[in-house]
């Protein structure tokens, strides 16, 4: 394509996903000239007059689907955005469509849903995506187990830190625990991914009794067993904003991920959010050792012996900490920025649109010569 494409994404869940890979990457390539929006699904009715118009060449679809007895009207939304001439791609950025999703989900974050209605869910997942023209992922394992079902075009965007924003949302904000603090900040995850920094912590509670612990999201039973209560520092979930200022309160940001398929779909974003937020990182070897050096720009640990001794220099050593810190922080801005890179959607979009475009004029020919 001659010019960059005109796309929108329609967002449901205001949440980290739609952060990373929605709001911010619009906003940054609105800053840049382009022409990339996002509105929500209530709004649906006037983004079919702007496509009408002519105003966009494609339409994103972030993680949504249909219910089986609404699959029509998502059928319905895709032609009526096929017959405008847009193109339709899916986002995804987590593994969500393989079988042993649904038990890992059950145990997880969808504790209320039976094994069949997350069945069901699954396979709503995937016939929404068989509907589109191409589909967008976080990374290449990712990419991989999409392309089993489809056979659109998979385009790998990595997640792209928009260090202005934190900037921004970070200035002038002041810690409420005081430090020296080591922290962990995620979802609910499977007890693998977590027991070798609760051992540590255990130990390092014992060993360095100034020290305390920050738990930011779910609070682990293992983590919150591991530390004195008076020295372990909750806080809950909160909007993407504030979830940011939480992280202040961290010195020592610990990303532990147990070697398994899903955990190899994700990307590494805790530790650029440690990071950005002024902390040095603890990593597993596990999805961050393409972007964690260890001793040069964080520590990487996998057992909880491991973890004890990373833990320890660092609380020990606060010119290596900051030294690790700075390293990692340069980084980030040199190879993960998304102001320098926001161009790899764009040119993911345009190989999608491109190929959709191809397929439809091959399409109107055989039908000419039919």
């Amino acid at each position: 394509m001659t010019s960059s494409p005109r796309v929108l994404a329609l967002v449901g869940r205001e949440d980290g996903s739609a952060l990373w890979r929605e709001f911010q990457p619009m906003a940054e390539l609105t800053r840049q000239g382009h022409v990339a929006e996002w509105c929500r699904l209530d709004d649906v009715p006037l983004v079919f007059e702007q496509v009408a118009l002519g105003v966009y060449d494609a339409i994103i679809l972030p993680r949504l689907s249909w219910r089986g007895d609404e699959r029509w009207i998502g059928r319905a939304w895709v032609d009526k955005l096929h017959q405008a001439g847009c193109t339709v791609i899916y986002e995804l950025d987590d593994d969500t469509l393989t079988p042993q999703i649904v038990w890992r989900q059950q145990l997880t974050i969808e504790r209320d849903k039976s094994l069949e209605d997350l069945e069901h869910m699954r396979r709503e997942r995937i016939a929404a995506i068989r509907m589109c023209d191409g589909v967008t992922v976080s990374n290449h394992t990712l990419a991989k187990v999409v392309r089993q079902y489809v056979e659109t075009p998979v385009r790998v965007v990595p997640n792209l830190v928009d260090i202005r924003w934190y900037r921004y949302t970070l200035r002038g904000v002041k810690r409420v625990v005081p430090p020296l603090t080591i922290g962990w900040a995620g979802g609910a995850r499977y007890p693998e991914d977590l027991e070798p920094i609760a051992a540590a912590w255990h130990t390092i509670a014992r060993r360095y009794p100034d020290v305390h612990f920050v738990a930011l999201g779910y609070v682990a039973p293992a983590l919150h067993a591991a530390v004195p209560a008076d020295r372990l520092h909750q806080f809950e979930w909160r909007s993407v904003d504030a979830y940011l200022l939480d992280l202040k309160n961290i010195d020592i940001g610990c990303a532990n991920v147990a070697q398994n398929h899903f955990n190899t779909c994700k990307t590494p974003i805790k530790a650029w959010e440690y990071t950005m937020a002024g902390a040095a990182v603890v990593t597993s070897p596990t999805l961050y050792e393409s972007v964690v050096t260890d001793g040069q720009d964080g520590l990487v640990a996998e057992t909880a012996r491991e973890w004890v001794q990373a833990l320890s220099r660092l609380i020990e050593d606060p010119r290596l900490r900051r030294r690790l810190w700075r390293n990692q922080r340069r980084r980030v801005a040199e190879q993960h920025a998304l102001e320098k890179y926001a161009a790899m959607w764009l040119d993911a979009w345009s190989d999608i649109i491109a190929a959709h475009r191809t397929k439809r004029w091959w399409s109107s020919v055989f039908e000419v010569a039919v």
